[in-house]
């Protein structure tokens, strides 16, 4: 599973001239993080903007060692498959830890369990009775050593789905985490050892399908049960044994949110993320004393979104949200300050400050913005100097990235829909050739950020609209309302109404647009063709839904399968009217479909049975299949190979005017 190595850094460190009070900048180019292996489709010569487009990224999954020397990150090896380097800042040398392995199993995740030993999720899919996901749990030194396989042997004759769940590092005890380990009527908490493998008495055990919430200090203070009916949180005040009821709610209630995230300062008062009028707020919930939740943070106009927890008891630190462009709220006053500071030097960029060593000397921050796809820095407080690590998207660095710029516009009963409008960074700017690109969920958003997609169709000259239609989250229950399957024509409605704007500002030829889109998106775009025949000129779905019946039956035999049937629907509007499948005869546009064959969120049934559909109903349409890879085609050939396609198939159907008749 391993593969062993180390490349020394080629580059020499430069220093920015010093000025009083200023930041230190330093730069390590090494080969191993800055050399990006570019795996390409079978195309003979793949457009090159798909090339630095549809690779995925140089790094991701940035971790950093307790003591702050080290760097933990994943990258893809040239056979297009994520493995785990290790960089030590002291001596500037790097080494492949580990590496996923052919049979399927995926790297996730890697994180420090001390400064020696890392902690990596691998993923696969499993196929039985039907496909599902599966996940085991490894322990390897940081040289690439020692590397071991845990609990599977121990776990051989259970059904243990999920493997990989630590439920509390146990900072106090460097050999040990607290993981979860599944059998065939519940799950059991035990402490694991990490060198080893073996474990040690029951902390807790449970039956049925259970997640916990430990304190970060070794003790598991809250879980969640789950069944085809009912979720239910308990809790227990700390120092106690006791269980207590916290919430109950109804699978299918798709109206009660209540999301507790974790611990603040007082052991006895829980965080959560619940509604406050209308939006998700955080509130603080005293455990010990029967008074009312108290009111932490909210925002009038949109739903807190995100939790930022960092050191070695991850502590929560801030919490973000977005308007037209992504903020946090900090709670921790130092990791504050270290943002603003950094904001004064990174003007109009945004700040994630994504990791802290356990004595709050170093951070690892990730610079970024709409135009700049990100670099990640490690912070020194003490020196206050910031020593650039690698950027995260090597190939586009002199690549010239076009702005994305906020909008609102009117839907034809009044309402404004928000959205982000993405014009090529040269060349005209009106009557432009234009994709509409909806987001998947349906219940996600579109945020101010460098997206890989919408930057290459900008790049290749097209103008690109990504609304947040309604049935969105983000912005509120009312804004989300009864969902994109329920309220499937407002949704395609807003998105129509977005291409209308377009056109009467004359930003878009009403001659030259199509509908790209990805999961919801593919469905929005198969229906946008179905509702609107004659305004689009091509439809692209990549991993879509076809057909909200078949979506349904996917989720029989999991335990969130009434909720699935809640969200989407059962009337005729619905399953009838609202299937793209069932409607294939009345759409006009060409119509190009992707799928991974490892799908778990969306079966590739969905475009499989599009593409015969489309077919007996003699339209135009192509398949194209991708093997062993699933909903989000994490593979760079695969990418590259489906930005080219897309690129050569808008080019051929709106990439330059039509012929007067």
């Amino acid at each position: 599973m391993t593969l062993r190595g180390r490349t020394s850094v080629l580059g020499a460190m430069k220093r920015n001239a010093r000025k009083s009070g200023a930041l230190v900048m330093r730069a390590l180019a090494a080969s191993a993080l800055l050399c990006v292996s570019v795996v390409t489709s079978s195309a003979a010569s793949p457009d090159p903007l798909a090339v630095a487009f549809g690779t995925m990224p140089g790094l991701w999954g940035v971790r950093m060692s307790p003591d702050g020397s080290k760097v933990s990150l994943l990258q893809m090896h040239p056979t297009d498959l994520p493995i785990l380097r290790v960089f030590d800042l002291a001596t500037g040398k790097v080494n492949i830890a580990l590496a996923s392995t052919k049979d399927g199993f995926d790297i996730r995740w890697c994180d420090w369990a001390n400064d020696e030993r890392l902690l990596c999720g691998f993923s696969a899919v499993a196929k039985g009775w039907d496909a599902y996901g599966v996940t085991r749990l490894v322990a390897v030194n940081a040289d690439g050593s020692a590397m071991k396989v845990l609990l599977q042997r121990k776990l051989r004759d259970e059904f243990a789905q999920f493997q990989d769940q630590v439920v509390d590092w146990l900072v106090d005890d460097p050999k040990r985490v607290l993981v979860v380990m599944p059998n065939n009527k519940g799950a059991t908490l035990k402490p694991l050892d990490i060198y080893s493998g073996g474990t040690g008495s029951a902390i807790d055990r449970k039956s049925g399908f259970v997640s916990w919430i430990s304190d970060g200090r070794g003790s598991p203070r809250l879980y969640r049960y789950m069944s085809e009916d009912q979720i239910r949180w308990s809790y227990r005040l700390s120092g106690k044994s006791k269980w207590h009821r916290l919430d109950k709610s109804k699978m299918s209630d798709r109206d009660h949110d209540f999301y507790p995230i974790g611990f603040g300062e007082d052991p006895d008062k829980l965080l959560v993320f619940k509604p406050h009028e209308g939006r998700l707020a955080l509130w603080s919930v005293d455990l010990e004393k029967e008074e009312e939740d108290e009111l932490v943070f909210s925002n009038p106009e949109v739903d807190v979104d995100g939790v930022e927890y960092l050191g070695k008891f991850k502590r929560i630190v801030a919490i973000g949200y977005s308007t037209d462009r992504p903020h946090l709220h900090f709670f921790d006053e130092v990791v504050g300050k270290i943002s603003e500071k950094l904001l004064t030097h990174f003007e109009g960029k945004h700040i994630g400050v994504i990791d802290e060593s356990w004595d709050r000397r170093y951070y690892i921050v990730h610079v970024s913005s709409d135009r700049d796809p990100g670099t990640f820095y490690r912070f020194d407080v003490q020196k206050n100097q910031l020593l650039q690590i690698s950027p995260q998207y090597p190939l586009l660095t002199s690549q010239s990235l076009a702005p994305m710029d906020s909008i609102r516009y009117p839907a034809r009963d009044g309402a404004e829909i928000p959205g982000y409008l993405t014009l090529p960074a040269a060349g005209a700017e009106s009557a432009l050739p234009t994709v509409i690109l909806p987001h998947g969920g349906p219940e996600s958003r579109d945020y101010w950020e460098f997206d890989w997609i919408s930057q290459f169709l900008a790049a290749k000259g097209y103008a690109v609209l990504q609304s947040n239609y309604r049935g969105s989250g983000g912005y509120g229950s009312d804004w989300t309302g009864e969902g994109g399957f329920r309220a499937w024509r407002t949704a395609i409605n807003d998105l129509t109404d977005g291409a209308t704007y377009l056109v009467e500002e004359g930003i878009s030829d009403p001659n030259r647009i199509c509908v790209v889109g990805w999961s919801y998106g593919g469905y929005a775009a198969l229906m946008s063709g179905v509702e609107e025949p004659d305004r689009y000129r091509c439809l692209v779905s990549i991993a879509g839904v076809s057909d909200p019946a078949t979506l349904i039956k996917d989720y029989d035999h999991f335990l969130n399968k009434k909720a699935v049937q809640k969200m989407i629907g059962r009337d005729a509007e619905v399953i009838k009217h609202g299937s793209p499948l069932k409607r294939a005869s009345e759409i006009r546009a060409p119509v190009l479909l992707f799928h991974g064959d490892q799908d778990l969120n969306v079966s590739i049934k969905h475009s499989k049975k599009m593409a015969k559909a489309l077919k007996r109903a003699k339209k135009s349409v192509e398949f194209i299949e991708y093997e062993d890879v699933e909903h989000s085609i994490r593979r760079s050939g695969y990418r590259v190979d489906m930005l080219d396609r897309i690129g050569s198939f808008l080019d051929t159907h709106i990439g330059q005017p039509a012929a007067s008749p």
